[in-house]
């Protein structure tokens, strides 16, 4: 199978993920390589895909499975909206786990005194752009994985890249995305007859519905 986003077909194939799986923790790096093998590169979501939403620290579980791609020869990624002194602290969570901490001011144009980290975040594809860039990458060698189809698949989608959904990881959420966005996304994700109860999301790596 070849790893690269297919092209969308209508609006909701912006929203469309390549795989799903139940947890970051069953998404192996053998599973990567099977389903996906022109990956080259890992890139995670943080808040509701590894850890809960601003958890203060990082389980060891998953700092096993982050050192596990590692292991497999991929590179590995985070791709955060945070912002402020939340930029800190993920850079001193992540930092000494991957291979690089993407926020949206890593995006900023210093060369434009008018660009700002806001016009960054996902979905814009910049993040993932500037990986591709930094680390001579192609987009289709990138495979995003997080828990908003907004966000995440749709960042993916615009860069070109790979993704993987997964379920919200935790009980806290963002409050707007918990009371707007989190609804719209059950609804969508039947849609597109992906998986909506937990129960359902597959153990190992799966591909999408079409």
């Amino acid at each position: 199978m070849q790893n690269e986003a297919n092209e969308p077909r209508g609006w909701l194939g912006w929203l469309r993920p390549d795989f799903v799986v139940a947890t970051v923790l069953d998404l192996t790096g053998e599973d990567i390589k099977r389903m996906s093998p022109a990956t080259r590169a890992v890139c995670l979501d943080i808040d509701g895909t590894i850890t809960d939403y601003h958890a203060p620290s990082v389980p060891e579980r998953s700092v096993e499975r982050l050192q596990s791609y590692n292991e497999t020869g991929l590179l590995t990624f985070i791709i955060s909206n945070c912002h402020d002194e939340r930029v800190t602290e993920v850079h001193r969570l992540f930092g000494p786990l991957v291979t690089g901490v993407l926020t949206p001011g890593d995006a900023v144009d210093p060369a434009d005194p008018r660009d700002r980290p806001g016009r960054h975040i996902k979905p814009s594809p910049d993040m993932l752009d500037v990986v591709a860039q930094r680390y001579g990458l192609a987009s289709r060698e990138l495979l995003m994985v997080g828990d908003q189809l907004f966000k995440d698949v749709l960042s993916a989608r615009r860069a070109g890249a790979a993704s993987v959904l997964v379920p919200r990881e935790g009980s806290r959420d963002h409050l707007g995305v918990r009371i707007f966005q989190r609804p719209i996304e059950a609804v969508l994700r039947a849609m597109l007859r992906l998986p909506v109860k937990r129960r359902s999301w597959p153990r190992r790596l799966t591909r999408a519905p079409r």
